[in-house]
């Protein structure tokens, strides 16, 4: 049976659009793999962002417990304030000497402020 000339049209347009189809899925799977691999790159980013986060808690936490061990161990061998032992602080005897008008004050030790305020 010979083809018609519509018929030959018809089935070189169904050829085209097959290879259309064909070149359509191609270009699907590669920016599926392009896809994929971004997503995995970002997974692995990710990955390592939340390691790199749980090592800097781990830091700031034994830091902060370093801290506070040094804090526990100065106050132990320091003793306790000068305050409550009776003998004024050096910022004390530097309000008092402010308030009495002793020129010079802001320069002086704490020996110096205790002499100048006769307490010493």
């Amino acid at each position: 049976m010979a083809k018609t000339k519509t018929e030959k049209a018809a089935e070189r347009a169904l050829d085209a659009a097959r290879v259309a189809v064909g070149e359509a899925e191609q270009a699907v799977k590669k920016l599926d793999k392009k896809t994929r691999r971004e997503a995995e790159d970002l997974a692995d980013r990710l990955a390592q962002a939340a390691k790199d986060a749980k090592k800097a808690v781990h830091r700031a936490k034994k830091t902060a417990e370093q801290a506070r061990t040094s804090a526990k161990s100065v106050a132990e061998h320091v003793g306790p304030p000068a305050s409550s032992t009776g003998i004024p602080t050096f910022r004390e005897l530097r309000d008092r000497a402010k308030a009495r008008g002793i020129q010079g004050y802001s320069r002086m030790n704490k020996a110096q402020l205790l002499h100048a305020l006769g307490e010493g």
